[in-house]
């Protein structure tokens, strides 16, 4: 099959890229970054530029990554996340429907409105920042040609996805990842209040994209990809520390933003997809250590 991965530079798409090829697909990369070695061709373009829709409308398949991702510098610059994550989408979904290609959209945990409860797909939606709502608004237009013209098209939302090659450039997104950066280099944890993530390691979202393209256009339209375990971000910055040997002091803050939390109800893609996660969170935080380890040591 080909298969055209949107973001496939990014930190989910060079896994994905690399389980695919194991599956047996054949990758096109479109991003604007760095080619990815594991792909079988490259193209460098902006999601909203027409090659880009060109692209999507040669492959059987769309898997579509590529996006601006940090919710907490997004309402400094709603426009450009509207455009990249919104309209982004819908090109690319043009492209799709000249093919009849199936779609593969991923979305986010931050279309939901926080909760007490593990959230089902059908919860009510209440983003509390722009990128939550460029999220819903590419849904939405997915919704529309899933509809209209009958496009074989999937929702996925990721919820804290954290892995090997996760970069945190600025801003709060990726807090695994910032945690353990910050304890290796021994500076201060700050803890929100007693908020819980829903923390996925990036294999087995990888996994589930995989799954959800091999059912293809018997795919239902939308899934939680999560762990469906929420981890209080205290005890998330204990086991930074305690992986790192790391002397940092957690700081623990008031509780700020919307009040519950953002862990999946995972009982549909278990159900449908075959779904299940299958690394834990110290085996992950582990791994990814290794990597950042690495990755220091080769930057020094």
């Amino acid at each position: 099959m080909r298969v055209v991965v949107s973001g496939a530079s990014g930190f989910i798409g060079e896994h994905l890229v690399a389980a695919l090829r194991a599956a047996g697909a054949r990758v096109i990369a479109l991003s604007q970054g760095r080619p990815v070695p594991a792909a079988d061709e490259h193209c460098a373009c902006d999601v909203l530029s027409d090659q880009a829709r060109a692209l999507a409308a040669s492959g059987e398949a769309v898997i579509h990554l590529a996006g601006l991702s940090d919710a907490s510098l997004s309402g400094r610059e709603p426009l450009l996340y509207g455009r990249v994550n919104a309209l982004g989408t819908l090109n690319l979904l043009e492209g799709a429907r000249e093919r009849g290609a199936i779609f593969i959209l991923a979305s986010s945990q931050r279309v939901y409105q926080p909760s007490a409860r593990p959230l089902k797909e059908d919860a009510p939606k209440g983003p509390a920042e722009p990128y939550g709502y460029s999220k819903l608004a590419a849904e939405q237009w997915l919704e529309m040609y899933r509809h209209l013209y009958a496009l074989p098209a999937v929702t996925l939302r990721f919820f804290s996805v954290y892995g090997p090659g996760q970069a945190t450039p600025g801003g709060t997104s990726g807090v695994a990842a910032i945690f353990l950066n910050r304890a290796l280099a021994g500076e201060e944890l700050w803890v929100d209040g007693d908020k819980k993530a829903d923390l996925t390691y990036v294999g087995d979202v990888t996994r589930g994209i995989v799954l959800a393209l091999d059912k293809g256009p018997t795919c239902g339209p939308v899934y939680n990809l999560a762990t469906g375990v929420g981890t209080p971000l205290l005890e998330l910055a204990r086991l930074a520390k305690a992986l790192t040997g790391s002397a940092s002091p957690i700081t623990v803050r008031s509780g700020s933003g919307p009040r519950g939390n953002l862990v999946a109800d995972i009982s549909r893609a278990r159900a449908e997809l075959g779904y299940a996660p299958q690394v834990g969170l110290r085996e992950g935080l582990e791994r990814t250590l290794e990597w950042l380890r690495s990755d220091r040591a080769h930057s020094a």
